[in-house]
């Protein structure tokens, strides 16, 4: 048991509850509100986990985004891939070198966010993730907007409602005067 402090009245909160949907694909200025560093899922490399807030456009303000970035991994390729993602965000923030995440954090950035792919394994649906960083010393940034196209987004994976029941194959009637459970 934990105790609270103090009596919480949930009658004094907004209990709405809302959808959830990916965000659709489009530009985006986007800013790191929290990071944590945590080992991968076999403890042999360093994962760089992020919680990315929305900035613009308006409409969508306040969404949260999450992003990973492989920083040491046992496998070369993983580990290339995501030190090569990092560098990116680093440059579309402004920032050559990093000692700690939180030097990220609230430094606005500007990147194309379209859907993935679902898991191979198929447990994880598709998800909104970054496809690409804008760099300002570029000089190409977009002003924040959704894409006019969007892709066909697939029911959600689980919508809380039972799947229906499978049709029962007739059972095989047993020979008269023989009992079921009998050989």
């Amino acid at each position: 048991m934990a105790r609270l402090g103090n009596t919480f009245n949930a009658t004094e909160h907004d209990t709405e509850q809302r959808d959830y949907e990916e965000l659709p694909n489009g530009d985006y200025q986007l800013e790191i509100e929290a990071s944590d560093i945590v080992p991968t899922s076999t403890g042999s490399g360093t994962i760089l986990k992020t919680t990315i807030t929305v900035v613009a456009p308006e409409s969508l303000k306040g969404r949260k985004l999450f992003n990973n970035y492989n920083l040491e991994n046992a496998n070369a390729q993983a580990q290339e891939i995501g030190q090569r993602q990092f560098a990116s965000l680093c440059r579309a923030i402004g920032v050559d070198a990093v000692e700690d995440s939180e030097e990220l954090h609230f430094r606005v950035f500007t990147a194309k966010i379209g859907l993935g792919k679902p898991s191979k394994d198929g447990k994880y649906p598709a998800r909104a993730e970054i496809k690409k960083y804008y760099f300002p010393d570029e000089g190409n940034l977009p002003e924040p907007a959704i894409d006019a196209n969007q892709p066909a987004r697939p029911a959600p994976a689980n919508d809380n409602r039972p799947a229906p029941a499978a049709a029962k194959p007739a059972a095989a009637a047993a020979p008269a005067g023989r009992r079921p459970w009998g050989k």
